[in-house]
Formats: structure tokens, sequence, C-alpha cells
């Protein structure tokens, strides 16, 4: 299965909807979630068809700002569960089931962000769990170039919320920064997982796609590996970004 999450900043233009169609017939994405779509349903309901989609979720736009969009092809079993501004949380499959969450970060009200993350994960059972889409942060200081640097408080919120949820970030392919504005580069779009869905898809990768007509780069999960690319019971290794905060962490690789 393949899925698509992009801060496309509008889909109300031709010339955005002509990306999108660019991507979807490079890519034959089976599920697409878009943020700041400024879409209301109606719009939404003709760009399905278009895209090649049997049903969608949404989160209206507010006028022509904001919006939340998630897209399926019919041979993909969707539930939606629950829809916010801030996200679209869906369970995907039958039998082995697992949450999908497409989600959009309020730059201007990251607290919220991060409260609506923690009820939600309070809410849903305990399924494998993958959030992916524009979170407006970043998590270390070293995912940032140019411009006035990110408060360590900003930081700290922001993985806190993450392991509250008990959730960890994917990794990516590609370049480090997903997002820029003039001589700022940024990782604002990311993939975070529980250990259930690492176990659940232990090749899957997503991989930090090019620039096309926003400033973010549009994000793509691949939940299988590609044939021949593992041999079978291939273990893969991975480093853990929160290993960071072990205390021991300096001895360990001094050590090393």
């Amino acid at each position: 299965m393949k899925i698509l999450a992009w801060n496309c900043r509008g889909l109300a233009s031709h010339r955005a909807v002509r990306v999108l169609l660019e991507v979807q017939r490079r890519e034959n994405l089976d599920v697409l979630f878009l943020s700041k779509t400024h879409l209301s349903k109606a719009k939404a309901e003709n760009l399905k068809r278009k895209v090649g989609c049997e049903k969608f979720a949404i989160h209206e736009s507010d006028g022509r700002s904001g919006g939340l969009l998630m897209l399926w092809k019919k041979e993909v079993v969707v539930r939606p569960v629950n829809i916010s501004q801030y996200y679209i949380d869906v369970v995907m499959g039958e039998g082995e089931e697992w949450h999908l969450t497409g989600i959009y970060g309020d730059p201007y009200h990251k607290e919220q962000t991060w409260e609506a993350l923690r009820e939600l994960k309070d809410s849903m059972s305990t399924l494998p769990w993958l959030t992916m889409g524009d979170l407006n942060e970043i998590w270390y200081h070293h995912e940032k170039e140019g411009g006035r640097a990110r408060s360590q408080r900003q930081l700290q919120d922001f993985q806190d919320a993450l392991d509250d949820c008990g959730l960890s970030d994917m990794g990516y392919s590609g370049d480090i920064f997903t997002w820029h504005r003039g001589r700022i580069r940024e990782r604002l779009d990311r993939g975070v997982i529980n250990d259930q869905w690492r176990d659940m898809f232990p090749n899957a990768k997503i991989v930090n796609g090019e620039y096309l007509k926003s400033d973010h780069r549009p994000l793509s999960v691949r939940t299988e590996a590609l044939q021949g690319q593992y041999q079978v019971n291939c273990v893969t290794k991975r480093f853990e970004a929160k290993w960071l905060k072990e205390e021991t962490v300096q001895e360990v690789v001094q050590t090393a």
C-alpha cells in the first residue's frame, strides 16, 4: 500500500489539481491525506473522481484557509473514526486493523495540537498506529537551517507529546528538510509510529519527495517492501531517536 501526506497549500486552482493528478499518475497512491486544501465538501467530491478514488473524509476549510482531506481507492478498506481541525483518523484494513492519522499541526497554537493528539490516543484502541503529515515543529535543532532558533522548551513540548502517545520518528529517505522559505529550511513534515505498527510493517519506509507547487515536500509511505528489496527473515537495524534521551547515551557513544 502507498500512502501520501502533503501540505498542498490549496487545491482550488486548476494548476494545483494538475500537480496532484500528476503525482497520482506517477505514484499510483492508495490513500491520500492533504492538508490546507481550501476545499468544501462539494469540491472535494469533484476532486475525488479526478484522482480515481472511491471515498473521502473531510474537515472543510474555513473560507480560503485550512481544510483537511483524506481520499482512498475502492480496493482499500477504510473506516473513518475521528475528524477534527487537527487530524483525520481512520482504521485501515480488515482482520489485522491499524490506525492511520493524517495530521496538521497548528503553527500558532501548537500546545492545542499536542493536546488533541493526546486525546486521540486516549480515545483509540491499542492498534498499530501511523501518524503522518505537517506537524509544524522540529524534533532537534539540526532539523532547522536559517532564521531564529527554536527554544529548547518548544522542542521538549513536541517530544513529550509524542512520548505520551507512544510514538517515535519513522525516519526518512531523501532530503532532511521538508519545508523552505527563502533561506530558512526545516523538517516540519514526518511520519511517527508506535511499536505495534513497526512490528506489523518492519520494512515500511517513508520518502520525502520533491517540491512541487507547495513549499512543503510530499511524504509517501510504502507499507510493503519492493519485491526483491529485502531477503526473507532479514533483520533491519534502526536507530531510535528516543535513545538520545537516555542518561547513559554519552558514555555509550564514547565507549563505542
